[in-house]
């Protein structure tokens, strides 16, 4: 078979789906071209021949495609790295392309390259800072939607934290613009080496992380980021990754903690301890919700105006030792969240068909849980057994920045409240969007965030605050409950500032079951509060 023939085998048995391939020699001239070059670059295979293959790429990532032409061996692939393409004559619109590069295991073997349309969208937004490397918010942010993808691929990815000590000094001691390309080398390096180019982020002072394939070599890093910086010793140490995205991107977000503040080993044992609890408790929750081997506590939610009864709100307890909060936490951070809340709607529901027709009781959904379309269907059938319970069974969405698309999840709502739910909006004032919940939300009640609350004997200026939500919220009809009512004189100002509800030790702890009855002393006599009328279920 003719040379020609051979090339054209192997550079199609090894890139098979790329658009564009071809070989490079060692000065990085364009030696062979086969594909849709038009449509990438604008130029036709016989214009590429003879060509400097950097002249494919944006300026900024020239140095990157620099340290790949010096850095891959014989036999080694590199890639997928999503590049930005030099823009066409006239064109002011980046785009982008994944580009993977081998060097067949022979002496002096060219770089054989493949170049494909797009790249990984999850990049798109990942702005690099001067030298290329990635803030530490832009990192994470980026390398857990990588993970995500990864997973979904199948594909094994790890954790690279990465220290070179004495790098600050070094480049401190020389010239400004030696300083800068090394700091480049560097950047450009862990780019070529990272899942899908992320690249990496300097965390602290010579500690860098990156995201890699888990088959990718260490001790090649190693080597590759000592011949970048003039002979700094490198060194790796190597995380592995769990078994979902959503574990890997909270042990990795725990071990950049540790290694920040204590260095590769600290983190390298953190991690590891952090990820035997993660596996250790994720594991629980699951055989305990495959049991139902949780209880539900109930503390009533109590009318301000009259001291009586309005409804429960089911609080969950758990054999763990733990608190609730934790283990909620665990099972949002795990995506366990969507069937313990189910488990938690069917129990309520079954409950309210044995309890007396005046009994209500508010179920929490995490916002997770509500943007499943999967779980409102769930939820929806669960109360298929008996319609008449749904305005009974309240539903108190809780983690609300866990909700990115409000139109969404404003179609969902309107569906559940159609059905009869009424819809509770936990933890409000907790967080800077929710006035933008409340705007986009349509719901019936929004509960106010306890530290509000508590902080009325002490803090005027949250009075002042709640006075104008309150009455916010009774021009938009909707109602409000102060969580966290602990004392008499609190109650009586959550009144005063117009809030309709209260729930908190005041009024009772969480019982064992939805039963309760006012404490025979009077109750804070009813402030002159709302003016107009407010609708009221139940």
């Amino acid at each position: 078979m003719p040379r020609a023939a051979e090339k054209l085998q192997l550079l199609g048995l090894v890139f098979a789906g790329a658009d564009l391939v071809f070989e490079v020699d060692e000065r990085g001239v364009i030696v062979f071209v086969l594909g849709a070059s038009e449509n990438l670059t604008g130029r036709s295979n016989n214009e590429l021949m003879g060509s400097d293959w950097s002249t494919l790429a944006a300026h900024s990532d020239g140095e990157m495609l620099a340290t790949l032409l010096r850095g891959v061996r014989s036999g080694e692939r590199l890639g997928p790295i999503r590049i930005a393409l030099k823009p066409r004559d006239g064109q002011k619109l980046t785009r982008h392309a994944s580009l993977s590069v081998f060097r067949l295991p022979q002496p002096g073997a060219r770089l054989s390259c493949a170049l494909s349309a797009g790249g990984q969208a999850s990049l798109d937004d990942v702005k690099r800072l001067a030298d290329g490397l990635l803030d530490p918010a832009s990192f994470t942010s980026a390398a857990g939607a990588l993970l995500e993808e990864a997973e979904r691929a199948g594909l094994p990815v790890r954790l690279d934290l990465i220290e070179l000590s004495g790098l600050h000094a070094a480049t401190s001691a020389m010239d400004s613009e030696s300083a800068e390309r090394t700091r480049r080398h560097v950047a450009a390096t862990l780019r070529a080496e990272s899942l899908g180019g992320l690249g990496a982020s300097e965390v602290a002072t010579d500690r860098f992380a990156l995201v890699r394939s888990a088959e990718a070599s260490s001790a090649h890093l190693n080597q590759r980021l000592e011949e970048a910086t003039g002979g700094i010793k490198a060194a790796a140490t190597q995380l592995p990754m769990l078994a979902s995205a959503a574990q890997n991107l909270k042990a990795m977000r725990y071990a950049l903690d540790r290694y920040i503040e204590e260095g590769p080993q600290a983190a390298a044992a953190g991690f590891m301890a952090a990820v035997e609890r993660t596996v250790r408790d994720s594991g629980r929750f699951k055989a305990m919700l495959n049991s139902s081997s949780f209880h539900l506590a109930y503390q009533p939610v109590v009318d301000l105006t009259d001291n009586t009864l309005h409804h429960f709100e089911a609080l969950a307890r758990f054999d763990l030792d733990t608190s609730p909060a934790d283990t909620i936490r665990l099972a949002e951070e795990l995506h366990l969240i969507v069937d313990f809340d189910l488990s938690v709607v069917k129990t309520v529901a079954k409950l309210l068909a044995k309890s007396p027709a005046g009994v209500k009781i508010a179920a929490n959904v995490s916002g997770l849980s509500l943007m499943q379309p999967k779980f409102v269907e769930a939820l929806i059938a669960a109360v298929d057994f008996a319609p008449d319970l749904r305005p009974r069974l309240l539903l108190e969405v809780t983690e609300t920045q866990a909700i990115t698309d409000l139109p969404e999840a404003n179609r969902i709502l309107g569906e559940l409240r159609r059905l009869g739910h009424v819809v509770c909006l936990d933890d409000f004032g907790a967080g800077a969007a929710s006035l933008d919940y409340l705007r986009h939300l349509d719901v019936d009640v929004v509960k106010v965030d306890g530290r509000f609350i508590q902080s009325l004997e002490e803090r005027p200026r949250d009075v002042v605050l709640l006075k104008h939500v309150a009455a916010l919220c009774r021009e938009l009809k909707v109602l409000t409950i102060a969580e966290k009512v602990e004392t008499a004189e609190t109650a009586r100002l959550a009144a005063e500032l117009g809030l309709d509800f209260g729930q908190g030790w005041h009024f009772s702890k969480p019982l064992p079951e939805p039963k309760w009855k006012p404490a025979p002393s009077p109750a804070p006599p009813p402030a002159a509060r709302r003016r107009g009328v407010v609708e009221r279920w139940g």
